[in-house]
């Protein structure tokens, strides 16, 4: 893993800016002001799409994942047509015009990757360790810096000046730490020192705030995201290595010191202790309140908004498969009904295609990710597929089938993800040219 090349790197920040860079672009929005509505957004993306840019674009293109592209492609266009054809909720000129600003931008987007370098994959990842540090820093200026802030709160860049206490999304600060912490991890194999330091501060930064963030789902991904590293990277020999050495009688010595001392810490700075105990009993209430919501059992006190919006919408959707059936096998229309669960709006809109192609395409994404994680010959791919599983989770938990937040981390797996690198599909003229030269071209 290299750190620097001028054109790779700048092509990473721009994959980057489009994909992962919902921190940045909110800090600046939202906190500074930049912009306004989403104007910064678009210029934002804008701003990626032109970093990508290099001397080779539209002249060489690569492999993509075929099989799950041709899923991608059959989701995009059932959703075209039931967007032109089989649309009775959203027929507003502004949403319609946004919706197809959203279109073309996953289209742009996806292009521009197919004509990026598999290079990328050496020098990804140094950006990422760089800008979610960043990242993090603009989150902690904004706590710092919003007067009604309180330790204990989700931390997040708030919407609006800045100065409210509420309305953030953490989910993209808890995903901004998650990515900091697994691109900082496989980062710390580089021979650099300093290096090294970074990558353990951005380690630290990140845990601290992926727990201040408080976003359930995420926490999940990361205990099942560490569950599948250890998996992979450790034998039962290398278990039964390591549970024989932590017993050494010099181990438990130093074990019992490092507890001592954290006793001793925390015995001397109430404080502290008072924030992580508080946390914890936000983060266990909010978890119960869910629990109690999901089973019915919640009152008034114990109910959680945003569990019983999806125990309502499954209501509803049982509601259809049980009373019709039949509507579900062509679907009821264009994002006809906001799920809060994208798998299963994708039955609910676009009916047995729809699920089937988009259900499908997450699987074999997901697959690709675990065979990435098993290989273990490629950090780049690596990366990618531990970060898609807080993506896929949210297929259960948040957003809509059609949201460009999800396509573009689905281009990026399609373009990244379960390919041969360094394997070139040439353009006509490439062929021509190593026709003429009596060159076999390589398909």
């Amino acid at each position: 893993m290299k750190l620097f090349d001028f054109k790779y790197t700048r092509q990473s920040i721009g994959i980057f800016l489009v994909f992962m860079g919902s921190s940045l672009i909110f800090f600046f929005k939202e906190a500074l002001g930049f912009g306004g509505s989403s104007t910064f957004t678009l210029a934002s993306f804008f701003v990626g799409f032109a970093l990508m840019l290099s001397r080779d674009t539209f002249r060489k293109f690569y492999k993509l994942n075929i099989p799950i592209f041709r899923l991608g492609m059959i989701f995009t266009g059932i959703s075209l047509i039931y967007f032109y054809a089989y649309n009775d909720v959203y027929t507003d000129s502004y949403i319609v015009g946004r919706d197809i600003a959203n279109y073309a931008l996953i289209a742009i987007y996806f292009i521009m990757l197919i004509f990026v370098s598999n290079e990328i994959k050496d020098y990804f990842l140094p950006v990422v360790v760089v800008l979610t540090f960043i990242g993090s820093i603009c989150l902690i200026y904004s706590m710092i810096s919003n007067p009604l802030f309180i330790l204990g709160q989700r931390a997040t860049v708030v919407f609006g000046d800045g100065t409210s206490a509420q309305g953030g999304n953490p989910h993209v600060y808890a995903r901004n730490a998650f990515a900091g912490i697994f691109a900082s991890f496989f980062m710390l194999k580089t021979k650099n020192s300093l290096w090294k330091i970074f990558c353990a501060l951005n380690i630290i930064i990140s845990l601290v705030l992926l727990v201040m963030a408080q976003v359930r789902t995420i926490l999940l991904t990361f205990f099942i995201a560490v569950a599948l590293y250890v998996y992979y990277n450790s034998s039962a020999k290398d278990i039964k290595n390591f549970i024989k050495g932590f017993f050494s009688k010099r181990n438990i010595l130093v074990f019992a010191i490092f507890i001592a001392g954290v006793v001793y810490f925390f015995m001397t700075h109430e404080a502290v202790l008072g924030i992580l105990l508080n946390y914890y009993e936000n983060s266990s209430t909010a978890l119960t309140k869910a629990l109690l919501t999901a089973a019915g059992m919640a009152d008034e006190k114990t109910l959680d908004y945003s569990a019983l919006g999806r125990v309502s919408n499954l209501e509803f959707f049982k509601a259809i498969l049980f009373n019709e059936p039949h509507s579900l096998i062509l679907g009821k229309g264009y994002r006809f009904w906001y799920m809060d669960m994208p798998i299963v709006e994708s039955l609910l809109d676009y009916g047995i295609i729809g699920f089937w192609s988009f259900g499908l395409m997450n699987l074999l994404i997901l697959k690709e990710s675990l065979l990435a994680m098993k290989r273990r010959d490629n950090m780049f791919t690596m990366f990618l597929g531990y970060f898609y599983l807080t993506y896929f989770l949210g297929l259960f938990t948040g957003g809509r089938p059609n949201d460009s937040a999800y396509w573009f981390v689905f281009a990026v797996m399609i373009r990244f993800v379960g390919v041969k690198y360094l394997e070139l599909t040439p353009t006509a003229s490439h062929i021509e040219k190593s026709t003429n030269s009596s060159v076999n071209p390589t398909i």
